[in-house]
């Protein structure tokens, strides 16, 4: 029998009778099993929400056309007319791209960032990327200190010369290193941008900050040289391009046919536009759109909120008009009914039953005269994240009347965060801290004593170090990341907690050969007890809940990887009053 919830498809088994202990109790338990095929992203692992719609520019590539936007890069297969998305997942070395372009005799597609940083992607035979090489010369020399964007790129024989804001460089394909660079070429000297560039007849033109300049393009020609260089007066070089009229076709930034002769333009709104199967149409990933400055999680949807309104849900983004997004608010009733809030820079607390208000001095009180964000864990304490570090209240009915003063907690003999800028705490299903800075992203353990995963823009797909807003999907336990490059998110193991054990589900399971990642266990109580054990009844794992949600690394008690089989999954809430056996498959 199959049933289908809103988010996943569930094959469901009535198994037979099974015997454990709890105790010096014996209990026989009949059992089913949920197997789970979620649309979903499997725990401990990473998803992106890029922004496609912005597309910025396009590479045709045999069956596939490449697009990227501001922040976000995929490819249009017109073979299955599927549309799949490239990021750092894929190992790109990072998000926002400036240009690309396609050699057709090296098989290769050159991506440039716009901080320099340059990725040589290797082309298998049905376009798919294969091995990437990063070079990352420009992106790290201290001998540019202006922008370091990339307008254009353009090959010639055995090298790609880029176009760059710092002047112009000249890229060894065969050998994937910096040949050399050219700048300062303007007159006298002058350092020019470079815009646009074109090889004609025997000579390099550039279009520059101070007009069109042209050399001689040959090999005993000094282009490092500016006396080389020659201003230009010629209007046919550097043509505006024209494209075609269409309601689609808004704010197209670059255009390109394919060999049979279909036209693709890279749109400003509405991405990558073609009319490749008759009338033109859009062909984009599902994705969130506009630059995004706030994010929040209510009546179980994640909403996104910048010049355009987004909502997802089901595993799917779409756009609402701006004035039907709910309402939202950062102030927290706390469980007395007293209303936290920060006014400005300043934290107070409210009684609205009396109309009682207590301020806490920013800079006195608080560790910074800058206070950012406010957060109440399931231990009713109120976390306070500043410009330099975070403290704790602890909420009092008698806080009105009582000196109650935040207290700053300490992690490795060290206030939490000491000189850190905090822009958002959340608090995760099992009341853990997830604390984001403007340099990396963090999750504390409850009391913040223990640093459990700490994520940068190195050791992450985070595209930026800036973290700017946090929510969290309490149904799934998916950390929603807006950083000062996009958005992302990242499934974590800790859930809100159910009130009983009739909701558990086991995934992935099966658990295939090619899987790397951990079997979750949802719908449990707070803190239940989790025994996993072979057939034969010897203990595999024991850990316990965060929240709702338990995960098991398919390692056994001596840390090896489980081997193929039927494993036991026993559930025992806090005070053993409800317990649940569950199984799951395992295939090597």
């Amino acid at each position: 029998m199959k049933k289908t919830n809103k988010n996943h498809s569930w094959l469901f088994i009535q198994n037979a009778l099974v015997l454990f202990k709890q105790g010096s109790f014996y209990f026989v338990i009949s059992f089913v099993i949920f197997f789970e095929t979620s649309a979903q992203i499997p725990t401990h692992t990473w998803r992106t929400h890029a922004d496609y719609s912005d597309a910025k520019g396009l590479e045709i590539v045999q069956n596939l056309v490449y697009c990227f936007s501001k922040n976000g890069f995929y490819y249009f297969d017109k073979t299955n007319n599927q549309a799949i998305t490239l990021s750092k997942l894929d190992n790109l070395s990072e998000t926002n791209i400036a240009q690309i372009r396609y050699n057709a005799e090296f098989k290769t597609l050159l991506v440039a960032y716009q901080t320099g940083n340059l990725d040589i992607i290797n082309i298998a035979q049905n376009g798919i990327p294969e091995k990437i090489q990063n070079i990352d010369f420009i992106k790290r020399t201290d001998a540019i200190q202006d922008s370091k964007f990339i307008n254009q790129i353009e090959f010639q024989g055995d090298f790609a010369y880029l176009a760059a804001d710092f002047g112009l460089v000249v890229l060894d394909i065969k050998k994937n290193e910096i040949k050399e660079t050219y700048q300062n070429i303007g007159k006298d000297g002058k350092k020019v941008a470079i815009k646009q560039m074109v090889f004609a007849r025997d000579s390099l033109f550039v279009n520059t900050s101070d007009g069109i300049l042209g050399t001689k393009f040959a090999s005993n020609i000094n282009l490092q040289f500016y006396g080389n260089w020659k201003q230009i007066t010629d209007n046919q070089l550097f043509k505006i391009k024209t494209f075609p009229k269409d309601n689609l076709i808004k704010y197209p930034n670059e255009i390109e046919t394919d060999t049979d002769g279909h036209i693709w333009i890279a749109d400003g709104i509405n991405g990558l536009v073609s009319n490749f199967s008759g009338s033109f149409k859009s062909y984009q990933p599902n994705s969130v759109k506009s630059d995004i400055f706030d994010i929040f999680y209510q009546n179980q949807k994640l909403y996104a909120v910048g010049i355009e309104g987004n909502v997802f849900e089901k595993n799917e983004w779409n756009t609402l008009n701006l004035n039907t997004l709910p309402t939202s608010t950062n102030d927290i009733i706390d469980q007395y009914g007293y209303r936290w809030q920060l006014n400005g820079q300043i934290l107070k607390v409210t009684d609205d039953a009396t109309n009682r208000t207590r301020y806490y001095s920013s800079g006195i009180d608080l560790p910074s005269i800058y206070v950012n964000t406010i957060a109440l864990d399931h231990d009713n304490l109120l976390w306070v994240g500043t410009n330099n570090g975070v403290a704790v209240i602890v909420t009092s009915k008698d806080i009105f009347t009582t000196s109650i003063k935040p207290y700053t907690p300490f992690y490795q003999s060290r206030r939490l965060l000491l000189q850190e800028v905090v822009n958002k705490i959340v608090v995760d299903g099992g009341n853990r801290k997830w604390i984001a800075t403007q340099n990396s992203l963090n999750l504390f353990s409850p009391s913040a004593d223990e640093q459990i995963l700490n994520f940068t823009e190195e050791n992450s797909p985070l595209p930026s170090k800036n973290i700017i807003d946090l929510a969290i999907d309490s149904n799934s336990g998916e950390v929603f990341i807006l950083t000062q490059n996009g958005l992302l998110s990242y499934r974590n193991d800790a859930t809100e907690a159910s009130e009983n054990l009739s909701s558990i589900k086991i995934f992935p399971n099966p658990v295939r050969p090619d899987f790397q990642g951990v079997i979750t266990i949802s719908g449990l109580m707070e803190n239940t007890t989790i025994k996993i054990t072979d057939t034969g009844g010897r203990l595999i794992h024991e850990s316990k809940s965060n929240g709702g949600t338990a995960s098991w690394d398919l390692q056994n008690s001596q840390g090896n990887r489980a081997t193929s089989g039927i494993y036991l999954v026993f559930c025992i809430a806090e005070d053993g009053s409800e317990s649940f056996v569950g199984k799951a498959a395992v295939i090597r």
